[in-house]
């Protein structure tokens, strides 16, 4: 953290991209590296090809953190995006995908990946199947997460389900899993009776970890939230019909 704002300048993309990779795997939510990677790509981003962007910007959606340059950066990504979008449809959709999971919806691009172009792009890659998935994930991001939304949606043809049935976590998968060391760490400071694990909130999010908190900062125990803040209500037939059929499949695993 105290060597790399010291030597980015000097650093090729491919070096940079490296340490992207290594800060994401490792989680290193560390606002010196995160940042810097952040500034060598608002400097050099019009030379770097949307795969290395992609890298550089995946650390940032999977801790959840905006650089602080994220007002000149998002702009200047969207920018890089609408020039390169069909140059590599895997790496544009995955950088889109990091966007939204900070709550930024750029809506020229997203006029672009779900245009008729971009889609024939698509079918005659060898990534076709994937990035088909992603387009219907991103398609449902829409639907849940920018209602304002009101360019050109996925085409139902195309669409992909992610998983075929539910899915179960197995021994292998949870001995790469933190969640036991989260969940040790949240009961001694916080107390068991202020979080829960691996809720499920309408109208299907699965959580790792439920915290109630109020604009305070104060974690508040769980059994005084009040009933009409735990879930919206249901007001639909559809809504009541998702919410038994996600209990019921909660139920059954």
């Amino acid at each position: 953290a105290e060597w790399l704002p010291r030597k980015a300048e000097n650093l090729t993309p491919y070096t940079m991209a490296l340490i992207a990779k290594y800060v994401a795997r490792h989680r290193l939510r560390e606002p010196r590296l995160l940042d810097t990677i952040a500034n060598f790509l608002l400097k050099r981003g019009e030379q770097l090809d949307s795969k290395v962007i992609q890298k550089l910007v995946f650390p940032f959606s999977r801790m959840n953190y905006r650089p602080s340059n994220h007002g000149e950066l998002f702009p200047k990504l969207e920018a890089i995006l609408e020039q390169k979008a069909g140059s590599s449809p895997l790496a544009t959709v995955n950088i889109l995908m990091s966007m939204f999971q900070l709550s930024h919806f750029p809506q020229t691009v997203l006029h672009q990946v779900f245009s008729p172009g971009f889609i024939t792009n698509v079918m005659s890659s060898p990534y076709a199947l994937i990035v088909r998935r992603y387009l219907s994930l991103l398609d449902a991001a829409v639907e849940l997460e920018f209602r304002e939304y009101s360019g050109p949606r996925l085409d139902p043809r195309y669409r992909v389900l992610m998983f075929e049935h539910a899915l179960t976590a197995d021994e292998a998968n949870r001995k790469y899993s933190y969640k036991g060391l989260v969940a040790e760490a949240l009961r001694q400071l916080v107390g068991e009776e202020c979080y829960r694990q691996d809720e499920v909130l309408p109208p299907g999010y699965c959580t790792d970890f439920l915290l109630w908190i109020n604009r305070s900062g104060t974690v508040l125990p769980l059994s005084r939230v009040p009933a009409a803040s735990r879930a919206p209500p249901a007001t639909s037939p559809v809504t009541m019909s998702l919410r038994s059929s996600v209990l019921a499949l909660t139920s059954d695993l």
